[in-house]
């Protein structure tokens, strides 16, 4: 089963036994008679005996991880988690009234008192991105068409750190050879900008996203993918300053995607409320903070608004929350949204300015991120520890 990041595995597999059978290769202890460098260092300091109690995916563990080692206000809660690093997920707790008997049917037979169930949404998955339509380009859809998996994870494919490089290339690389005056034949720019997958995300947070200008940024262009000796094309401040704001307006448009459909999970739970444009609850367009950065994200937002505002459920009653406002923590890791240059700041504007624009909450909510560093790590010890005082309390 093709993963869409470059491995696959199969259908019926057994994680569990073969975390085990990996394990054991470096957990055998050698003969005492064998004298090998290796087998001496085994000698001194073998692996540990390992059990595997619970497994679990990144998001749920960074939910977990959060949610106990953060010791929060009497008003102030996790109640979601994101990742935005190589790949995009989201993990909410949700009700069982609002997932399928089938879901359900496992959870109620080991605990028949359980009414809700931490649910892995794989909220990029195919299927899920109907509001994704009126925003997606040509070459997003380029893009789609030459991945490992066309259609999988369209959602993923315009925000995830696999796919953020791949972009930025793609739309430089038509820049360059169709609407550039004169246009640059492929064969004279650099092959990084050529071939597909070698201008990766990384490059583009390290070194495009932190330049402090176009002429620095060129002169780290010409000296890091300089084009080929034959070319008679090189480095500007103009290229380089179009690769810049292509890279920004990338970024951003991320940013604005990942707030939206984590307003839109928190809204389908009931944790806040979203309402109508225009609507007496809704806040005026004018009211709604705005920040200097490109125009470009405003469409992005205003297309998601449209479709994700139907169906919604009401947010709770405010009764319990009688100590101040009430602050909604997301739990969130990874490498795009802990390292590349303002996008968490980004992420939390737009959510800011997406609850802002739904109105007043109930009980004066609030949504905050907060990092849960080595969340999948922590989490998973969390859930094994429950896991094993449970089995023991039984």
């Amino acid at each position: 089963m093709p993963m869409g990041k470059g491995f696959t595995i199969s259908s019926d597999l057994d994680l569990g036994s073969t975390l085990l059978q990996g394990y054991a290769r470096h957990t055998r202890r050698q003969s005492p008679t064998s004298s090998s460098p290796k087998a001496k260092r085994r000698k001194l300091g073998p692996l540990p005996r390992l059990k595997i109690t619970a497994i679990t995916n990144d998001t749920i563990a960074t939910l977990a991880s959060l949610a106990y080692s953060v010791k929060s206000l009497p008003n102030s809660r996790v109640v979601a988690a994101i990742i935005v690093g190589t790949g995009v997920n989201a993990t909410i707790p949700m009700k069982f009234s609002s997932l399928g008997e089938a879901k359900v049917e496992s959870i109620k037979k080991n605990k028949p008192d359980a009414t809700e169930t931490v649910v892995n949404t794989e909220v990029t998955i195919a299927g899920a991105c109907g509001p994704l339509q009126s925003i997606t380009t040509e070459w997003d859809r380029q893009l789609d068409k030459n991945c490992a998996r066309p259609g999988f994870q369209p959602l993923e494919y315009m925000t995830g750190g696999r796919y953020i490089g791949e972009l930025v290339r793609i739309i430089f690389f038509d820049y360059m050879t169709r609407a550039h005056k004169p246009p640059v034949p492929a064969a004279s720019l650099p092959a990084t900008i050529v071939h597909s997958y070698s201008f990766t995300t990384t490059f583009v947070s390290a070194v495009v996203a932190r330049a402090r200008s176009d002429s620095e940024l060129a002169g780290e262009l010409k000296r890091r993918i300089p084009p080929p000796e034959s070319s008679n094309w090189g480095w500007s401040p103009h290229s380089a300053g179009a690769l810049r704001k292509i890279a920004h307006l990338v970024q951003v448009r991320s940013a604005g995607l990942i707030a939206a459909s984590t307003v839109g999970l928190l809204a389908t739970v009931g944790e806040i409320a979203l309402s109508e444009p225009g609507s007496p609850a809704s806040l005026p367009d004018g009211m709604v903070l705005t920040d200097s950065k490109p125009s470009s994200p405003k469409s992005i937002l205003s297309s998601l608004q449209r479709d994700t505002r139907d169906g919604l459920s009401p947010a709770p009653g405010s009764s319990a929350w009688k100590s101040g406002p009430e602050e909604l923590v997301i739990a969130y890791t990874g490498g795009i949204i802990q390292h590349y240059p303002n996008f968490k700041e980004q992420t939390q504007r737009f959510i800011d300015r997406l609850v802002m624009r739904a109105g007043v909450q109930d009980g004066g909510k609030s949504v905050f991120l907060r990092e849960a560093r080595d969340g999948g790590i922590i989490g998973a010890g969390v859930l094994a520890g429950m896991e094993t005082l449970e089995r023991n309390s039984s």
